[in-house]
């Protein structure tokens, strides 16, 4: 799966560091067929419009797992996002990942409208919230793309650079 993401017209970059695709890869691997998914935590860049994701976490233990749906449980949420500012003040909320096993990375009406209630409510203070979703499995491959998300505008693609 790629490192870089990026809008099309070039104003938006998410940069994953290899440490957080891990976890979300040993995630869906453990998972797989089902739905999971957890939080990403990282930080943007002076202009914001570039965000580096340094940690992601796999699926709190509450959360619900099924074939097409996925529900994020929060146990221990914010326990890893006041260990991620111990480790750097600047490491924060930035958004979600969850898994569409053997499908497509595309969101759902049910995704688009989480993420949208997410940046209007400003979740964890983040008010432009990103998705990554991961399409495929782990034997035939796997692959992205996020979604950034700003309150009553239309969510943007961040496609693999």
């Amino acid at each position: 799966m790629n490192h870089l993401f990026g809008s099309s017209d070039g104003k938006y970059c998410a940069h994953f560091l290899n440490e957080a695709l891990d976890v979300i890869k040993d995630d869906i691997s453990r998972y797989h067929p089902l739905e999971t998914g957890g939080v990403l935590i990282g930080h943007y860049g002076s202009n914001l419009r570039m965000a580096t994701i340094s940690i992601a976490t796999p699926a709190p233990v509450n959360s619900e797992h099924g074939l097409t749906s996925f529900v994020r449980g929060t146990e221990g949420i914010s326990e890893a996002l006041a260990d991620a500012k111990k480790i750097d003040p600047l490491l924060h909320y930035v958004g979600e990942w969850h898994s569409h096993p053997s499908s497509t990375p595309h969101p759902s009406a049910v995704d688009s409208k989480q993420m949208q209630k997410f940046a209007l409510k400003r979740l964890y203070g983040a008010r432009t919230p990103l998705l990554l979703i991961v399409g495929g499995s782990p034997l035939e491959g796997l692959h992205g793309e996020v979604y950034l998300y700003r309150a009553k505008i239309v969510h943007t693609v961040l496609s693999a650079l």
